[in-house]
C-alpha cells in the first residue's frame, strides 16, 4: 500500500512540473529570430526597345517591367564600346519605381540614335536596394561610364561592393542595329512632269498634309494609283500606308 500511494505522489509531482513547464512557455514569447518571416517574392526584370533596326536621327523607346518595386538602372553600350548611363539621367532622376510596366523617355527629352552604326546594347539592373551607381552631379544629361564595356564594368562593381558587400540584384540585356537608310533609294527627279515643287517630297521625308506617292514601273509617282498601295503624309506629320481597290473593269 505505501509503495502504491508513493507512486502516486510522483505521478501527481511530474503532471504538476509537466503543466509550470507548459504554462511558463505558452506565456514567454517567442525568441525573435525564431519565426520566420516571410520572403518577398524573387526580383525579376526585363527590357526591350519598340523596334530593332533604327536609322539615324530616329527616337527609341525603351520600356521594362519590374516584378516589384526597385531601383532601376539602364547603361548604353554603344558600337564603338562608350557606355553611358541613360536612367536614371539628368532629366529624369527618380528611379525607384513601383512593380509593373514602365516606358522610357518619361520627361521633356528622347533617346535619339546617333552615330556610330553597328549593334548597339542596353543594359538594365535592378535592385529592392539603392546600390549608389548615380552620379553625384549631372554635368552630362546621360553620363559617360567609361570608354569600353570592360573599364565600366569594373567601375560599376567596385561601386556596388562599396555599398553592399552582397549585391542583391538582377539584370537583363537587349540590343538593337544601327543603319544609315533602309535600304531603299528614291529617285533622283520626279517621273510625273509639272510636280517638281513638291520634289523631294517623297515617303517617308517631307511633304505637306495631304501629299500622296505611289511606286510604279520602277520609278515614284505623285498621285494616287488606279489600284495597289500608296503614301498618305497627313496632318500629324507623318507618311501613312494606304491600299486603294479596283473591281471589274470600268467603262
Amino acid at each position: 500500500m505505501k509503495s502504491s500511494s508513493t507512486r502516486f505522489v510522483l505521478l501527481l509531482l511530474i503532471g504538476l512540473v509537466g503543466l509550470s513547464v507548459l504554462g511558463s512557455a505558452q506565456g514567454t514569447p517567442a525568441p525573435l529570430g525564431i519565426v520566420p518571416t516571410p520572403s518577398p517574392q524573387p526580383l525579376t526584370v526585363s527590357l526591350w526597345t519598340d523596334k530593332s533596326v533604327y536609322v539615324i536621327g530616329e527616337t527609341v523607346a525603351i520600356t521594362f517591367t519590374v516584378s516589384q518595386a526597385a531601383y532601376i538602372y539602364i547603361y548604353d553600350i554603344q558600337p564603338d564600346g562608350i557606355v553611358r548611363l541613360i536612367f536614371p539621367n539628368a532629366y529624369s532622376q527618380g528611379n525607384y519605381v513601383s512593380a509593373g510596366a514602365h516606358t522610357l523617355p518619361d520627361g521633356l527629352y528622347r533617346f535619339t540614335v546617333a552615330p556610330p552604326t553597328g549593334t548597339e546594347q542596353l543594359q538594365i539592373v535592378a535592385s529592392p536596394i539603392n546600390l549608389g551607381l548615380n552620379p553625384p552631379a549631372f554635368y552630362e544629361p546621360f553620363p559617360l561610364v567609361g570608354n569600353d564595356p570592360q573599364s565600366a564594368t569594373n567601375q560599376i562593381q567596385v561601386q556596388i561592393m562599396g555599398i553592399v558587400p552582397v549585391p542583391v540584384y538582377v539584370s537583363d540585356w537587349t540590343s538593337f542595329q544601327i543603319v544609315t537608310s533602309y535600304g531603299y533609294t528614291p529617285p533622283s527627279t520626279p517621273s510625273t512632269p509639272g510636280y517638281s515643287y513638291y520634289y523631294p517630297f517623297y515617303p517617308p521625308f517631307y511633304g505637306y498634309p495631304g501629299a500622296t506617292w505611289y511606286w510604279e514601273g520602277g520609278e515614284w509617282h505623285f498621285g494616287i494609283p488606279s489600284s495597289g498601295w500608296y503614301w498618305y503624309f497627313g496632318s500629324d506629320g507623318s507618311w501613312h500606308v494606304r491600299i486603294t481597290f479596283r473591281f471589274g473593269t470600268g467603262g
